[in-house]
């Protein structure tokens, strides 16, 4: 597969001109630094290097590559993570003043992005599952009774997989969001990879009208690189105008070279090698099965329900941070590790090694339980985010309306949103997932 973003700096680089451009480096390391070898490769919007924003050379082939490798109507680059991509896709189908229903295990992106919109949001409460905010069980019938709630939202918005790499029936959810005329957004910013599996479950194969991958979470792309991916051609073209209300007029071209480059990874081998990957996890899941609690997750993802074991998360990573293995994210109940496909048997070897050499207490602890967690609305997002606002300590909390969304990052999923009311139960939730102060009202 071509790789023309590439293909363009890489002779710009030969050419050697007289850079009378931004940016300021020139294309020269002058600090003598590791990352000598990529400033070359740092260019600006000149003549031939196309403009993300208004592709139609180079990136825009590039994005044509990536759309007949995810088999999607469009895919359009993003720069800024999935985060520009959120942001452009309820731009795209809500527009200001919107109304959505969302699943609440949202990242935080998804508020911000509400609060920029002035969006109506209808929460869906999953029936949390394993004593995690991070992840629960949303059925069809809970998508579908909140469509029919009351006004017909715009959209409806869930993230699968969740953060604990839980995948959500994004078929039938699509199915019963279709036939009441609602779009559905998916956050699939942790799944590039779905499309790649034996069976591609990727959310636009599952019919979601539209989804965001970050290729950088699970594929060989520079941090920030992101996909958004169009499945219904009614919302194709839309997308550039969208982002360019909210990303940077700057966007790297490392970025946009990784992006790239992993079209010609994927084309090449790279579909191979996800499976490989996902085959060797599956084996290891199964062997420590019989010590660890180990969570039904998406392939390259595996979960540790650390409390089944006798164990907090957070001991367990440090446990494993001291055999040289650094955690995704552990918290009181869960450890996350995030595998990839450029990873082979040598690294499963080593983290086998590790986590057999841990010693289990074999005591159950006590799991945190979330039933008919449901903060009380006070304001709007758009106005409790943007009023006037002070930081305190979550002790003196009690009663105040949150300003900024708070959460534990990562993963950024909300414990409170902005316009809620901060109660007994935040306050505890809140210092469970290591949050001591809040952005309240003033």
């Amino acid at each position: 597969m071509t790789t023309p973003i590439c293909d363009f700096v890489q002779k710009y680089i030969f050419e050697n001109p007289l850079r009378l451009h931004m940016p300021g480096h020139k294309g020269r390391d002058i600090f003598g630094t590791p990352l000598s070898a990529a400033y070359p490769y740092d260019i600006t919007e000149i003549k031939g290097a196309d403009s993300l924003f208004e592709a139609s050379g180079i990136i825009a082939e590039s994005e044509k590559n990536a759309a007949s490798l995810f088999h999607t109507a469009e895919t359009v680059y993003s720069a800024g993570g999935s985060t520009l991509c959120i942001q452009a896709m309820l731009d795209m189908v809500c527009g200001a003043g919107g109304r959505v229903a969302a699943v609440r295990n949202c990242h935080r992106a998804f508020v911000n992005a509400a609060a920029l919109l002035d969006l109506d949001v209808l929460w869906v409460y999953p029936e949390y599952e394993g004593g995690s905010l991070l992840s629960g069980r949303v059925t069809v019938e809970m998508a579908e009774n909140a469509i029919l709630s009351g006004e017909k939202p715009d959209c409806f918005y869930m993230t699968s997989p969740d953060y604990l790499g839980k995948i959500y029936d994004v078929r039938g959810i699509a199915e019963v969001c279709h036939k009441h005329g609602v779009p559905l957004i998916v956050d699939n910013a942790h799944g590039a990879h779905l499309a790649f599996l034996s069976e591609n479950i990727h959310p636009i194969a599952l019919g979601a009208d539209l989804c965001c991958d970050s290729g950088h979470k699970m594929l060989p792309v520079l941090t920030g690189g992101a996909y958004l991916h169009i499945g219904n051609p009614k919302f194709a073209g839309m997308a550039k105008a969208a982002m360019s209300r909210y990303g940077s007029t700057s966007p790297s071209y490392l970025i946009l070279q990784s992006l790239d480059m992993c079209n010609k990874y994927l084309s090449e081998g790279g579909i191979k090698q996800i499976r490989s990957a996902a085959n060797m996890l599956n084996c290891l899941k199964k062997e420590l099965s019989a010590v660890y609690r180990i969570e039904e997750t998406e392939p390259l993802r595996m979960t540790v329900s650390a409390l089944e074991c006798g164990l907090y998360g957070h001991q367990l990573a440090d446990i494993l941070r001291e055999s040289g293995i650094e955690c995704e994210y552990a918290d009181e109940t869960h450890v996350v590790l995030l595998f990839s496909p450029v990873f082979g048997k040598a690294e499963i070897d080593r983290l086998k090694a590790a986590m057999k050499s841990v010693r289990m207490p074999r005591i159950l602890l006590q799991s945190p339980k979330y039933e008919g967690y449901a903060p009380k609305k006070a304001m709007s997002i758009r106005q409790a985010a943007f009023a006037p606002s002070e930081n305190i300590s979550v002790d003196d909390a009690e009663g105040k309306i949150c300003s900024g969304v708070r959460t534990a990052c990562p993963p950024g999923v909300a414990v409170i949103v902005s316009g809620e009311v901060i109660d007994k139960e935040t306050i505890k939730i809140l210092k469970r997932y290591s949050i001591f102060d809040v952005n309240v009202v003033k």
